[in-house]
C-alpha cells in the first residue's frame, strides 16, 4: 500500500478521488491547500501525489511547487475539463500522468500505477565511518570502488544500447487515444484527434509534440496541406480552407463537400476526398464551390486514409492493413499495394496515413479504446 497525497480545493473532489484511491488499496490524505499537502508529504513519506486541475486550483503551478520541494515525487493530475492542450502543458511542467474526465477507477489506477513505477531513486545519507580504518576496511573499500566503477560502466553501456535502439525505433506511443487522420506539411506530421477536437504537430525526428491546436466548434476527421493553405474536414462533411498560421484561421467553408470523409489529399492541382460509406474517390476543383469533376469507385474494404506521394495517390485500407496505389488517370484501377505488417498482431487498427517525402507513416487506434494511439514509420518506400 502506497501513501498517496491528494490535493484538491473542492471537498467533493477530495471525497470522490479519496474513495477511488482507497478502493485501490492506497493510503490517502486529502488536502485543500498546498501547505497541508507539503506537510503530509514530509510526515508520511508520500510516494506520489494526485492533484485536481480546475475548481479554482491551478495544477500547473501546484505541480511546479511540489516538484521544487520533492523533485523525485511522481505527480498525477486529474483534469475537471477535457482539454488536450492543457494536458500537454501539464506534462511539460513535470506531471507524470494526466487523467481526463470523467474520472474512473480504471483510468485512475492505470495513471497512479504508472506514476509509481517511474518514481525516482531515493537517496539516503550514509552513517559516518569509524575514525580508525583497518587493512581489511581499505581492501573492502577498493573492492567496492571497483565494483561501483564496473556498475557505472555497465549502466553506460545499457544506456548507449538503449539510445541506439531508440534511434532505430519505428513505433511511438502518442498522448492521445482516438486519432482520426494524419498529414504532412513539409516539416511536421499533423495528427488529427476527433475525441478532443484537436490537431497535434509532431516532429518526424522524435515524434515530440511541437504544436497543439484545439477546435471548440468542430470535430475534425482529416487534413491536407497545400503551399498556401491547410485543408481540414469535419465529421459533418464540411471542408474548411485555413491559413497556415498559429490560429489555423478559417478562410472558406464548403458545407457537405466531403461526406463520410476517410481521407483528404492534394495532388498539386486537384483536391481529392475519399468517401468511406459510398466507397468512392472524388476529384475536386479548388474553386469557389469545390466542384466535383469526377467520381471513381474505390476498390478497398474499409477506407481509412488518403495521401499523395508526389506522383500518385495512395489510400489506406484498414481492414486489409495495406496501402493501395492509384493512378491519377484511372484511380479506380489499383497499380500496386503495400502491406503493413506492423498491424498484423491485431491490437491496433490503422486510421490515418501520410507521406513525408521518403517514407510512409500511419497512425493506429488501439482496439481496446483505452491504450495510447501508436504512430508508425514504415520501412517500405513508394515504388
Amino acid at each position: 500500500m502506497a501513501a498517496i497525497g491528494l490535493l484538491a480545493k473542492e471537498a467533493a473532489d477530495r471525497e470522490l478521488l479519496g474513495l477511488m484511491l482507497g478502493e485501490l488499496g492506497h493510503g490517502v490524505e486529502g488536502a485543500g491547500r498546498l501547505e497541508e499537502a507539503l506537510e503530509f508529504a514530509r510526515e508520511r513519506k508520500t510516494r506520489a501525489f494526485l492533484l485536481v486541475d480546475g475548481g479554482g486550483a491551478d495544477a500547473e503551478s501546484l505541480t511546479r511547487e511540489l516538484l521544487r520541494a520533492f523533485p523525485l515525487l511522481p505527480v498525477v493530475v486529474a483534469m475537471k475539463v477535457r482539454d488536450a492542450s492543457r494536458a500537454v502543458a501539464l506534462m511539460r511542467v513535470g506531471a507524470a500522468e494526466v487523467v481526463a474526465p470523467p474520472w474512473t477507477p480504471e483510468d485512475l489506477k492505470a495513471s497512479v500505477s504508472k506514476g509509481l513505477r517511474f518514481q525516482g531513486t531515493v537517496i539516503t545519507v550514509a552513517s559516518a565511518a569509524p575514525s580508525r580504518r583497518s587493512p581489511i576496511w581499505y581492501a573492502l573499500s577498493v573492492g567496492l570502488f571497483l565494483a561501483a566503477a564496473l556498475g557505472v560502466a555497465s549502466l553506460k553501456r545499457v544506456e548507449a544500447n538503449r539510445a541506439a535502439a531508440a534511434a532505430r525505433t519505428d513505433r511511438w506511443e502518442l498522448p492521445v487515444r482516438h486519432p482520426a487522420g494524419l498529414a504532412f506539411d513539409g516539416k511536421s506530421l499533423w495528427l488529427v484527434e476527433w475525441f478532443t477536437q484537436s490537431f497535434y504537430a509532431l516532429s518526424p525526428n522524435d515524434t515530440s509534440v511541437q504544436i497543439v491546436r484545439h477546435l471548440t466548434a468542430e470535430t475534425p476527421v482529416a487534413a491536407a496541406f497545400t503551399a498556401e493553405a491547410m485543408w481540414t474536414v469535419s465529421a459533418d462533411g464540411t471542408v474548411i480552407r485555413r491559413m497556415r498560421d498559429d490560429q489555423m484561421t478559417p478562410l472558406a467553408r464548403y458545407p457537405k463537400a466531403a461526406p463520410n470523409c476517410a481521407g483528404l489529399a492534394f495532388d498539386g492541382l486537384y483536391l481529392w476526398t475519399l468517401d468511406a460509406r459510398a466507397k468512392v474517390l472524388r476529384k475536386h476543383l479548388v474553386d469557389r464551390d469545390l466542384s466535383v469533376i469526377a467520381t471513381y469507385k474505390w476498390r478497398g474494404t474499409k477506407a481509412a486514409g488518403l495521401l499523395f506521394d508526389g506522383k500518385t495517390l495512395w489510400s489506406l485500407d484498414a481492414a486489409d492493413r495495406r496501402l493501395l496505389r492509384h493512378g491519377l488517370e484511372r484511380p479506380e484501377d489499383l497499380i500496386d499495394s503495400v502491406p503493413l505488417p506492423e498491424y498484423a498482431e491485431g491490437a491496433y487498427t490503422p486510421v490515418g496515413a501520410a507521406w513525408d517525402g521518403s517514407r510512409f507513416w500511419t497512425v493506429g487506434e488501439a482496439k481496446d479504446g483505452k491504450s495510447p494511439a501508436r504512430l508508425v514509420r514504415h520501412k517500405e518506400e513508394a515504388r
